[in-house]
Parts: structure tokens; C-alpha cells; sequence
């Protein structure tokens, strides 16, 4: 298994967990200190330690004192969760999805959920480039917060499975494009699909 596999996997098992003791006082509280650490860094909150470090590989550990970059997008994707997560029911009402729902989707469904605004499109687009010119991944958590909200307050779920593993290839040159360019292909590619449906439910009413 590959490393940004592993990172998936172990993100998708925390989430799980999340969701399974979600009615549960330790479960709500894990959600809590989850979203605690929105904005912050990994190592800044010691009530963090436990849900994030316990059953994480040894091999992901910082051993300089600076997070590892695997300790950085298990971090990011875990507390951007959390907060995406809240005010709907954690049992019935996901947040996260194991669909193929990766952010340049979600983001696509983002600018249609805005129907009949002119810009919005626009609006969405500018948001993929700021997040494609972040200079670290601290600079692109920190405009990940936006986009989690504008998501959560139209109720669009995301993969953080898939989050997890296109923060880790992100954190190198040559993948950092090839996120980008996925991201890219599912925004575009979903409203393409769109305006073809609409092209064809037109011609099927003439």
C-alpha cells in the first residue's frame, strides 16, 4: 500500500469512528475538540492528541518536533470534517461521502447551487486558483476553511478520503499539478454533463 493510501485509509477509519459514536458524549466531544483545532497546527492542542495519533502509523510521526506532511493533511482533513459535520446529524446526514466526490466536484455543485447568479461560476473558479497557488499546506488549509464552509452551508458533501490524499500529493511539485488538474477536469467535466442534459431535455421538448 502506497503512502497516500495509507493516509486515506487511516482518515476514512477516524471518520468512521467520528460517525459511529457520533450520539455518544466521547463521540461529541471528539467532534468538538476536532473543530477546536480548525486554523491551527498540528501539536497546538494536546486534547488532540489522542483522536489524531492513536492508531496512526509510527512512520507518519514527526521526529524533529514539525509535523510530518502525513500529520499535516490527517490533521487538516480530520478538523475541516468536523466542522463541515456540524449542525447535521451525524448518522443520517453525511458530510463526508465515499462517492467520488472530490473537491473539484463538490465545487462544481457549489457554483450550481447558486442557480440563476451570473458570477458565481466565476466566484468558485477564483477559489480553485487561490487554493492552486497556496504556497504550503498551512496557506491552503487556511483558504480550505472558506470553501468547507460555502459547502456546509449548502449542504454539499465531500470525500475527505480523497481530501486527505490530494493534500498529501500536493505537498510535492509534481503532484501538486496533477491535483490541480483533477480538480480542474471534475469541475468542468460535471458542467459539461449538466449542459448536455439540458441540451437534451430541450430538444426532447421541441
Amino acid at each position: 500500500m502506497g503512502r497516500k493510501a495509507e493516509i486515506e485509509t487511516f482518515v476514512g477509519r477516524k471518520i468512521y469512528i467520528l460517525q459511529a459514536e457520533a450520539d455518544l458524549s466521547s463521540g461529541k466531544a471528539m467532534l468538538a475538540n476536532l473543530r477546536r483545532g480548525v486554523g491551527r497546527e498540528p501539536g497546538e492542542l494536546p486534547q488532540l492528541f489522542g483522536i489524531l495519533l492513536s492508531d496512526m502509523p509510527e512512520d507518519f510521526w514527526s521526529k524533529s518536533g514539525t509535523a510530518t506532511k502525513e500529520e499535516w493533511v490527517c490533521y487538516t482533513a480530520l478538523t475541516l470534517y468536523a466542522l463541515h459535520q456540524q449542525g447535521y446529524d451525524a448518522k443520517s446526514q453525511h458530510m463526508h461521502t465515499d462517492e467520488g466526490v472530490s473537491l473539484g466536484k463538490a465545487m462544481y455543485k457549489l457554483a450550481a447551487s447558486y442557480d440563476g447568479d451570473p458570477n458565481a461560476e466565476q466566484r468558485v473558479v477564483q477559489k480553485m486558483r487561490i487554493l492552486a497557488t497556496s504556497a504550503d499546506v498551512k496557506e491552503l488549509s487556511h483558504h480550505l476553511r472558506g470553501i468547507v464552509q460555502l459547502l456546509k452551508a449548502n449542504g454539499i458533501s465531500l470525500n475527505y478520503k480523497r481530501l486527505a490524499g490530494d493534500l498529501y500529493e500536493m505537498q510535492f511539485p509534481d503532484g501538486k499539478r496533477k491535483v490541480c488538474l483533477r480538480w480542474g477536469q471534475d469541475f468542468y467535466g460535471g458542467r459539461d454533463k449538466k449542459d448536455n442534459q439540458e441540451s437534451k431535455s430541450g430538444e426532447e421538448k421541441r
